[in-house]
Parts: C-alpha cells; sequence; structure tokens
C-alpha cells in the first residue's frame, strides 16, 4: 500500500496518467464524523496477534429505518473472543437511532438486538411483508433472523428454520422465484474448529505468506456451502440449497455476494465472490433450479486462468449500457477486477485495459460500493482496504497492513481516475477497513458511507462532494415483494438513460440504503422513471420531481399508473 505523499496534487496526476485519464476532478470529500454524531464503539474481532483466519473478517454493518421516522439508522456486527468473555461484559452488537439532524442515539439496550455472539455480516429485508425491515445476522455459530415487531425485534430463527451453525458471511433477501415473498442466500466461508485448525507459529504449521510465518487459510481448511432458503410465506423457511443446484461439494470459501438481472431474462441471479478458489455465478433458470455458469461467463477466473481471492463485490451499469457490471475485490498482490456486460450475462474483464492493476495490486480490498459519489451521472468505485497479516507492517513486500480506502473516479466515457484525498477530508485514514455500507444518511441527497474497522472505531464518511441533480427511488411492492427487491428502473433524462436495480445484497457483510440512488448531472428535468417489477408489471412516471425520493407503489393491475407514485421529503 503506497502512503500519500504531502504533495498528493501531483501524485493524483500522476495516478491519471497511468489510468489513461485526464486528473481527477478537485472536490471529492468525505469527512468522518462517527464519534462526533454518537458513534463511539470498537468492534471486537478476536486476539490483534491474528492467530486463527475468524480473527480476520472483521465485522459488517446495515443501514435500515427500522421505525420507519424516514432515517436511515445503523445496525453494526460485532464479533467476539476465542476465549471467554467475563459474563455480563461479552462483546455486543449495536443499534444506533438517527434523530435526523445529524446524530445517533445507541438504541441497543430496548431493541431486542442485544445478545452476544460471533457475528461477521447483516442483511435486510421485508421478509414477512408487513411494511418494517427484518434483519439477518450471520455469525460464527447459529446465524440470526430478527423478526422487525414495529421498531424492536425478535430472535425468530429457531421458528423460521435458518438458524445455520456454519461460518457465515454475507447474505441476501431476494425473491429467487418471483412468487411476492423475500428468500433468503446465505455464503458460507469455512468449517472453523480452533481445535483442530493449527494455531500461527506452532510447531508444524506450514502456513506463511512470502515468508512470513502467517495464521493458517482458507487453503487447507474445509470450505463450507452455501445456502439458499426458500420463504414459505408462513414466517418459516425451507433449505432448498441442494435442490436448486447450488454447489454442495463444501470447497469453496464464500465472502461477498450480489444479485440482480445480469442476462437480461427478467430473473433475478447470483454472484458469489470466493476466497482462493473460483467465483460462482449463479444463473437463475426460472424453475427454481440455478446453473453455476461462471467459467462459460468469464467469472470465475482472471484472464491468465487463476483462481483469485475475492471479498467484496458490486455491480452497477458503469459504462451506461443498460445492463450490470461486477466489481470485485481481491487479496494483495493481485489486482481487483472490473468485468463490464455484454448484456447476456457474459462478463469480460478489462482491468487492464483501463488501467487498475497498478493502483490495486497493493491493496487489500474488502467492501467495495459502485455509486455516483457527487451525482454528476457518471458511477464511481468505492473500495475499503486493509491487509489480515500484521507481519507484514514489519516487511519489505509491497503492502502494508493498516491501508487507506480508495475511490476510482469516472470522468465520462468509463475513463477511471484514482482520487486522492482533497485537505479537510478523511479518505486517507489508514486502518483495518472491512465492510462498507452506503445511503444519504443525512438526507441531503448524496450517498454517505458507513465503513467498518476490525478491532477498532468505525468510521461514519459524510460525503461533502459538490453535486449535481439527484433521484431517490422508494419503491413499494403488491404482487412483488414489499422492498421491490429485483425491480429494474430506467430514468431518462436530458437525452439520457440511467438504469439500476434494486439490489438485495451488495458490497461485503453489508446491508445498505434500500432506496435506489441516480445521480443526473446537469440535468433539470426528468422526463420519465420506468419500472419493470418481479412481478412484470411495468410502470412508467412521468415528469417526476427532481432533487428528492419518490416513492414509487405496484399497481395492482399490469396498467401504468402515475399516480401510484409520491414524493418523500429528502
Amino acid at each position: 500500500m503506497r502512503s500519500l505523499p504531502p504533495r498528493f496534487a501531483c501524485v493524483a496526476v500522476a495516478a491519471a496518467l497511468l489510468l489513461g485519464a485526464e486528473a481527477p476532478i478537485p472536490g471529492i470529500r468525505f469527512v468522518e464524523r462517527a464519534r462526533s454524531a454518537g458513534i463511539q464503539f470498537e468492534t471486537v474481532n478476536g486476539n490483534p496477534a491474528r492467530n486463527y483466519i475468524i480473527e480476520t473478517l472483521g465485522s459488517g454493518a446495515a443501514m435500515l429505518d427500522y421505525d420507519l421516522d424516514g432515517d436511515l439508522d445503523l445496525y453494526v456486527v460485532n464479533g467476539s473472543r476465542l476465549d471467554p468473555s467475563e459474563p455480563g461484559k461479552e462483546p455486543l452488537p449495536r443499534l444506533y437511532r438517527n434523530d435526523g439532524k445529524g446524530l445517533f442515539a445507541d438504541v441497543t439496550a430496548a431493541s431486542g438486538l442485544q445478545a452476544p455472539f460471533w457475528g461477521f455480516g447483516a442483511a435486510t429485508g421485508d421478509y414477512d411483508n408487513d411494511g418494517d425491515p427484518d434483519l439477518y445476522v450471520t455469525a460464527w455459530g447459529p446465524d440470526h433472523l430478527y423478526r422487525n415487531d414495529g421498531g424492536t425485534f425478535t430472535d425468530v430463527s429457531s421458528q423460521a428454520l435458518v438458524r445455520d451453525d456454519r461460518l457465515g458471511s454475507s447474505a441476501a433477501f431476494v425473491d429467487y422465484d418471483n412468487d411476492g415473498a423475500l428468500d433468503l442466500f446465505v455464503a458460507n466461508y469455512v468449517t472453523f474448529d480452533p481445535t483442530k485448525v493449527p494455531k500461527k507459529g506452532d510447531t508444524g504449521s506450514p502456513c506463511n505468506f512470502r515468508g512470513l510465518t502467517v495464521m493458517c487459510g482458507p487453503h487447507g481448511l474445509q470450505g463450507a456451502v452455501d445456502f439458499l432458503y426458500h420463504n414459505n410465506g408462513d414466517g418459516t423457511f425451507s433449505d432448498v440449497a441442494a435442490a436448486a443446484g447450488l454447489y454442495m461439494g463444501g470447497t469453496y470459501y464464500g465472502l461477498g455476494i450480489v444479485t440482480g438481472d445480469f442476462d437480461g431474462d427478467g430473473r433475478v441471479d447470483i454472484l458469489v465472490a470466493n476466497d482462493s478458489t473460483p467465483n460462482h455465478f449463479y444463473r437463475n433458470l426460472g424453475d427454481g433450479k440455478f446453473s453455476d455458469d461462471a467459467l462459460i461467463a468469464g467469472f470465475a477466473y482472471s484472464n491468465d486462468g487463476r483462481e483469485q481471492a475475492g471479498m467484496g463485490i458490486d455491480a452497477a451499469d458503469i459504462d451506461s449500457d443498460g445492463d450490470l457490471d461486477v466489481f470485485v475485490t481481491n487479496f494483495s498482490h493481485d489486482y481487483d477486477t472490473l468485468r463490464l456486460n455484454d448484456g447476456k450475462g457474459y462478463l469480460e474483464d478489462v482491468s487492464v485495459r483501463l488501467g487498475l492493476v497498478e493502483p490495486t495490486i497493493r491493496t487489500l480490498g474488502w467492501g467495495t460500493l459502485l455509486f455516483d459519489i457527487e451525482n454528476d451521472g457518471d458511477i464511481d468505485i468505492f473500495l475499503a482496504n486493509g491487509h489480515v497479516y500484521p507481519e507484514v507492517e514489519e516487511a519489505d513486500i509491497g503492502t502494508e497492513y493498516r491501508q487507506r480506502n480508495q475511490i476510482f473516479e469516472n470522468l465520462g466515457g468509463l475513463k477511471l481516475a484514482e482520487t486522492f484525498p482533497v485537505p479537510g477530508g478523511s479518505l486517507g485514514n489508514v486502518d483495518l477497513h472491512r465492510s462498507v455500507a452506503g445511503g444519504d444518511i443525512d438526507g441531503d441527497g448524496d450517498i454517505d458511507l458507513f465503513v467498518t474497522v476490525l478491532n477498532g472505531q468505525p468510521e461514519l464518511l459524510v460525503n461533502e462532494s459538490a453535486r449535481g441533480s439527484w433521484l431517490g427511488v422508494r419503491l413499494v411492492g403488491r404482487a412483488s415483494n414489499r422492498d421491490g427487491v429485483g425491480a429494474r428502473l430506467v430514468v431518462r433524462a436530458g437525452g439520457r438513460t440511467w438504469m439500476a436495480e434494486r439490489a438485495g445484497g451488495r458490497s461485503y457483510l453489508a446491508a445498505s440504503d434500500p432506496r435506489v440512488h441516480f445521480g443526473l448531472g446537469a440535468v433539470r428535468r426528468i422526463d420519465s422513471v420506468d419500472v419493470v417489477w418481479p412481478s412484470g408489471i411495468k410502470q412508467s412516471i412521468v415528469a417526476p420531481p427532481m432533487d428528492a425520493v419518490l416513492t414509487i407503489e405496484e399497481p395492482e393491475r399490469p396498467a401504468a399508473n402515475s399516480a401510484s407514485a409520491k414524493t418523500e421529503p429528502s
């Protein structure tokens, strides 16, 4: 990881030239405000010496309006320690309520979410279609499904039959069969038993990285199969992973998930970023079954046929051609990959051509989000970085332990330039970053970021970049699932079109703002917003307002109905 020289402006120009683009546009600025906003909390993820792989993965987070007051609240997953904590002093997750004025209050004690366990990832979705967001948390040990009962949560994992006890990583609520009820996909990582895994430095331990003695894994450890739970509509789920055609061999190490219709057939697919093994592209066949088409889709391996160590993943239409492209973060000494979609689900790795290799080969990426940072009309890339081996801190092997996050600014025409920190911003903070969730926390029309830190204070990065026009869309399904997960939206304005989907899962261990966000640049009038719902119903909203959050309700019958949309305060 390269340290930022004092003369960062010159370095920024040099980086832009490496990427074949002009210098980054000045003004991208994030300011870290976690502590001043009331988020004073450090995650616990095992021993800082990192003797076992379970101590390196970090914790996730979720943005959700749990109390339906119009503001995004924050749920932060917490880990634990291998040595038992004193009763009453166990590490706990946190739920922070947003007061809508820039401050967060810790409401964990009254929320029903205060149970201690070693957690990892979070997913949100209204699985019971009652109008409020529910929460699923993966863990080492049983996962937890929390039903939202009007602002407090009840753990219904056992009765819902989703209490899987593998080492879960990312999860996503997704209606894979379009029956109007959200199903649940869970990526699992490894089968971990500390009594059977060598501790770092144990006599005979074969585990090393570039000559350094390090903790073991994931190679040498048994992988864990992913899970697909079908929503039965009565508060219970059924495990259908094997029947649906998911790989059940248990030799893959699942970390990141993104959902979306990647081949344009109207059915949601599931992509999994796997660590040190080929990635999964679960193509939805429409009959309750999936086919892992990662190899033929160009997604399984790198361009030169190597297994990569995938961590985080996201998808968006970064080249503005109407389909979902995919970005995956990878381990250090390998590059992060951007793949462009040909519209039919073939994903071409264009990382080398776009100059992403040199800026990412020294970093170890985790959470990632593709979004329009300054609302200029183009999708940018954010990466949360940090290594897993403390030993690299004292070794000269081309990387660092604590790393800064990265932004690749889309300058238009898919010209990407790495953007360095501006004075007064917080992008340059170096730490052990892990998960990232994005959403409009302060209601000002741009996307803010919440980044977790391994054994550290999370970062609330408030977006203070110069920005253009925007539109937020909140979906309310009727025939479709209430969240509208899987809906495809197209915005037409100023002679351009923008496409986005309501995803059920993205990034790494995280759940982002459920509203779909569009940056529109200098546009001053929106011609239309078109929605294709998972039910197949098509809807068009003509001339909606700009710089606002638009609520679109699915019609009860398949006819366009502009009256089913309303504007909410932003």
